[in-house]
């Protein structure tokens, strides 16, 4: 094994969060020798000058999923390791909640051919939920869970996202986590609303993290009862921040991205995350630990996380810590211009109908034109909550008059659906139409115009899946060849294709501060407060359907 000494570097050491000018070798792809000034060694072997540049351990992302990204593992991997990520827990819940265990392995096998380190984690919640809230098209079944953890990356099980089907004892759900805690694994958790005694019940079952979105009070609480509390970039706020950097032990304290969408991931990964994590007045030292050093422990990797003896030799250079920019990424002591990405044939069905949906599916479902008192889902600028209203409306032709948009959800497979009605998005013309809809991935249409929804709906179909925007006068496509969840192309080309749906968007006057992902998570039947299935409204608190009257 050829030895190289890399020299004049400046350490950032996550351990004693502290940077000292020293240089180390690598030998076999990991760490041998790690030392403070100058060079003591005189044995021939590559030398490496560093110029006076930051090495900072490779990025952790401790809580992801790849299908967010719209690419395969593949293109995911070449985009995050340029940015110094160089392991990520995934969820492939997106591709489990349309294949089953076999888009979990798809998912799994493509991510073994690739030099980013992909953990997994089994998803726990397909589908998302059992109250029979929406026409679900795959499960996850406890065999399904002893099967899988059989992987040698599989360290996890996924996000309980059922968190009231947990607390109120599903069986199934039950015996998901028992053969979880059978087989040592990791449970991640996701519960936005929950506090108190609800919270330490859901604790008591096995659940070790959340990541959803954060305030004051529920980052203390999650922390004083044991669990592993994981910033997202929307819970970096400058009063969470105060309180993390107030707190004795941040040992639990994460940083992730959970979602990344093409559009950002050609921009940067979890480094952007710690950078805004720094802007708000988190230590820049200890932000790094929080997606190095600690992620490693918590995901169990012991050798990775740090620049020390013995463990992975995969880090980044940069110019410096505030922008986090990597100039030079290794990873297990191989430069990024050396490092193959492997494509994996995809062997899943492909996203396909047989038969089509009139203008009058796409018009509000058992109401008639007039004022009538209808349930609005009402959404606001910022996240993905959204709140209920009964309120009267005018109709016409099947749509509202005013700020208010149709939105459809149809099962991928038999096409029968529901309409109802959104406030507040803006949108003044045409419809918006996706395969890709969390969790289920029905088809989801939202729309001012029936003959706008039934076109794109028609272009989305001819494409075999992806997203679609289409009024009198424009037509943009994206496709997503893969299930039509993912694409096999590469990240820049997915950003360019959904930068410009986007684009049309905001031009028909929709807004909000993440749209997209705002209008794919509208069908999430476990996103507080109110959402859409093909069933009707979807009341997610209290694990109810209502219909628009």
């Amino acid at each position: 094994m050829q030895r190289k000494i890399f020299k004049d570097g400046l350490i950032v050491d996550v351990c004693r969060q502290r940077i000292f000018k020293g240089w180390f070798s690598v030998l076999g792809g990991r760490f041998e020798l790690v030392e403070e000034d100058d060079i003591t060694t005189n044995e021939p072997c590559e030398i490496i000058d560093l110029g006076g540049k930051y090495v900072v351990p490779g990025l952790i992302d401790a809580h992801m999923h790849v299908e967010s990204s719209l690419v395969n593992c593949r293109s995911f991997a070449r985009a995050a390791l340029r940015e110094g990520t160089v392991a990520v827990l995934q969820d492939p819940h997106e591709m489990a909640n349309v294949f089953g265990r076999l888009g979990v392995q798809f998912m799994i096998e493509d991510a073994e051919r690739q030099p980013l380190s992909f953990y997994c984690a089994i998803p726990s919640c397909v589908p998302t939920t059992r109250k029979n809230l929406e026409t679900a098209n795959a499960v996850i079944e406890p065999e399904d869970v002893e099967e899988l953890a059989r992987y040698k990356n599989v360290i996890a099980l996924g996000e309980v996202m059922d968190y009231r089907g947990l607390l109120n004892g599903d069986e199934k759900l039950l015996k998901i986590l028992q053969v979880a805690k059978e087989k040592n694994l990791l449970i991640e958790g996701h519960c936005p609303t929950l506090s108190g005694e609800e919270l330490s019940k859901y604790i008591f079952l096995g659940v070790g993290s959340d990541h959803t979105l954060m305030n004051k009070k529920k980052i203390a609480e999650e922390l004083s009862k044991g669990m592993c509390v994981m910033m997202q970039e929307k819970s970096l706020s400058e009063e969470n921040i105060t309180a993390i950097m107030s707190l004795p032990d941040r040992s639990r304290v994460l940083l992730v991205t959970d979602d990344v969408p093409p559009t950002k991931l050609v921009d940067g990964h979890l480094n952007k995350v710690v950078v805004e994590a720094v802007r708000n007045g988190w230590d820049k030292l200890d932000a790094i630990a929080s997606a190095t050093i600690r992620a490693a422990s918590y995901l169990r990797l012991k050798d990775l996380g740090a620049i020390s003896p013995g463990k992975r030799a995969s880090f980044f250079l940069c110019e410096d810590l505030e922008s986090l920019q990597p100039t030079e990424i290794y990873c297990d002591g191989v430069p990024f211009s050396q490092l193959r990405f492997q494509a994996v044939k995809s062997y899943l069905e492909k996203f396909f109908i047989s038969k089509l949906l009139s203008e009058e599916d796409f018009k509000l479902t058992d109401v008639d034109d007039g004022v009538r008192k209808l349930n609005v889902v009402v959404m606001n600028q910022n996240n993905t909550f959204t709140d209920l209203v009964k309120e009267e409306v005018k109709i016409k032709s099947g749509f509202a008059l005013g700020n208010y948009v149709n939105v459809g959800v149809f099962h991928r497979k038999t096409l029968k659906g529901h309409v109802g009605l959104l406030k507040g998005l803006g949108m003044q013309k045409g419809a918006f139409a996706s395969s890709f809809a969390h969790d289920s991935h029905n088809l989801l249409v939202v729309g001012k115009c029936s003959w706008c929804m039934k076109r794109a709906v028609e272009e989305l179909f001819k494409m075999g899946g992806g997203m679609v925007y289409c009024d009198r006068d424009n037509l943009v496509r994206l496709p997503l060849e893969i299930g039509g969840i993912i694409s096999d192309r590469e990240v820049e080309d997915v950003a360019k294709d959904l930068t410009k749906i986007e684009e049309l968007l905001k031009e028909s006057g929709a807004s909000h501060k993440n749209l997209l992902t705002f209008l794919t998570v509208l069908s999430l039947t476990v996103s507080p407060r109110y959402k859409f299935s093909d069933l009707g409204i979807v009341d997610v608190e209290s694990c109810r359907l209502l219909r628009n009257l």
